[in-house]
């Protein structure tokens, strides 16, 4: 169905040397550990819909969910989506759908329309599962479903006729042995944002997903001493493993959120006795700088992995200074482990450096003609390694991600230093990441630009302390008319239906010419030089 990149074949016989390479893909993975974790503790922690239960409990509803869709014809290989927010609902989807070998399509619970479409097109999901509930229905009517076979809604709010109900499937027999795969197939199709405004569908493979698991993500987790409270969506490729993936490899309990109020989960942490402020810099920033945050709180952090959006030096030293390990890793959805601080890593480089290269990945510092630079310069990083991913839903992207050798282009400036650490400095990438979510200037650009109001928008990420980066919209007003509010854009993006996390948050008005190089193309680096000093000046 989808065309795929192969390393060469040398690099495949050091993958299987190393054992970063098996013949376990998904189902067999998640089979053993969902097996031996069985009787451990799982909870939903959420204001609506609370949930207690056990691994086993989500397993077994899991492999119901697999055979219903099996007796409707979904078979291994074909691509499911699901929308839903973090709920043993969620996880059982999850189970299900990997045991059943189907290629899994996780969609952010708060996409929009437009997004959620764009992911069932690209895909060629054959269903679809969507959240229903009462106080939070499904946009049925904004939904096109010409080419699924399929829709499953979780939930009594009210939905089509042809709408399959969730408890249909959890009435069938649970689902016996995992399902037979090539390992060198797609298990899971991711998205992110880039510079061409929809977002690409990152396929991830079998072998890479599991070698991300138990390679890099478990080493890591396997250092704390009590469970985490994990607000990481499953629909992200970080959530999936430090949610539901990693956890039951480790025997570890599952705590999910289904919200982040630091108050209420400095509450949480203290009655459950859990970990929380993992992910982005926001959640441990929040807590640290809640009043009600003690030293109590402190020993339980006791270590937060930050990613997703860049992370402050200060951030990590001051988690230092109360007794918590904190520390930076660098990756992305189409290779999600490129480097990882760790524990025992001096405070010096766990503050200043995104850590070392995991187990198997390779990087190359290069110049603009992707000419190796020495170690300490500054340059575009390029990567490979066992757990990265092996192309996009539209082949055509393939192309300016690869090097003839196989090595990807991240797209991002950064340097490693001769102890073998690598920090990530800048990015070309136009993106905006806000709390670990990529955001395309293009996509917010293009609807905007059909406002009456806006005669020129050029979008651009800028500083933000509580989500790391946030959208800031230079706009240039159509003459003669009134100057659009930062509320009447929002309005309008939800009109179109952009979700909401893209929206901008910040309005700048341009009222000449944006300056452009002389092919025509605004000269963003200068917007935010122009940014940053209206910081300066007030």
């Amino acid at each position: 169905m989808w065309t795929t990149v192969e390393p060469s074949a040398e690099l495949r016989e050091q993958y299987r040397a190393q054992g970063w390479w098996d013949d376990r893909t998904l189902p067999t993975l998640l089979h053993q550990a969902l097996t031996r974790s069985s009787g451990t503790t799982f909870r939903v922690h959420s204001r609506t819909r609370p949930w207690r239960g056990t691994i086993g409990d989500v397993t077994t509803l899991g492999r119901r969910l697999a055979t219903g869709l099996a007796d409707r014809g979904i078979t291994a290989g074909d691509p499911v989506a699901f929308t839903l927010p973090n709920s043993a609902e969620a996880a059982a989807v999850f189970y299900g759908l990997a045991l059943l070998g189907a290629t899994l399509v996780p969609v952010g619970h708060t996409a929009g329309p437009r997004d959620l479409d764009h992911a069932l097109r690209e895909s060629g999901a054959r269903a679809l599962v969507v959240w229903n509930q009462p106080d939070r229905p499904f946009a049925f009517d904004a939904l096109t479903r010409a080419d699924l076979g399929h829709v499953v809604a979780i939930g009594d709010a009210a939905a089509p006729a042809d709408v399959i109900d969730f408890d249909e499937l959890r009435a069938a027999a649970p689902l016996d042995e995992p399902a037979t795969v090539d390992p060198a197939q797609p298990a899971v199709i991711g998205w992110t944002s880039g510079t061409t405004g929809a977002p690409k569908g990152v396929l991830l493979s079998h072998r890479a997903l599991c070698t991300e698991t138990r390679a890099h993500m478990s080493p890591m987790m396997e250092a704390r001493s009590r469970p985490l409270a994990s607000t990481s969506p499953i629909a992200h490729v970080t959530g999936m493993l430090v949610s539901v993936l990693v956890p039951p490899l480790l025997g570890q309990q599952i705590h999910l959120l289904d919200y982040w109020d630091a108050d209420e989960v400095l509450e949480l942490m203290t009655t459950e006795s859990l970990s929380a402020g993992t992910g982005a810099p926001l959640f441990l920033a929040s807590l640290l700088d809640h009043p009600a945050c003690t030293p109590t709180h402190h020993e339980l952090i006791e270590m937060s992995s930050l990613g997703g959006a860049t992370v402050p030096a200060e951030l990590v030293l001051t988690a230092e200074r109360y007794g918590i390990t904190a520390i930076r890793g660098y990756g992305c959805t189409e290779h999600p482990s490129i480097s990882l601080g760790m524990r025992d890593d001096p405070a010096d480089k766990r503050a200043h450096t995104d850590g070392r290269l995991c187990a198997g990945v390779d990087v190359r510092i290069v110049d603009d003609n992707e000419r190796n630079l020495p170690t300490g310069n500054h340059g575009e990083i390029l990567s490979r390694g066992p757990d990265l991913f092996c192309g996009y839903t539209d082949p055509v992207l393939n192309a300016a991600a690869f090097d003839k050798d196989g090595w990807y282009r991240t797209g991002d400036i950064g340097w490693l230093d001769e102890d073998g650490y690598l920090s990530v400095i800048d990015r070309k990438k136009d993106i905006v990441i806000r709390a670990g979510m990529n955001i395309s200037p293009a996509e917010i650009e293009a609807a905007m630009t059909f406002m009456p109001q806006v005669a020129g928008v050029a979008v651009i990420a800028v500083p933000d302390a509580r989500t790391g980066e946030r959208a800031c919209a230079f706009v240039r007003p159509a003459p003669g008319g009134p100057t659009p509010t930062i509320e009447q854009v929002q309005h309008h993006l939800s009109a179109v239906g952009l979700a909401k996390y893209k929206w901008p948050e910040e309005l700048r008005y341009q009222y000449d010419d944006f300056p452009r190089t002389p092919a025509g193309k605004v000269r963003k680096t200068e917007l935010r030089a122009a940014w940053a000093a209206y910081q300066k000046d007030g």
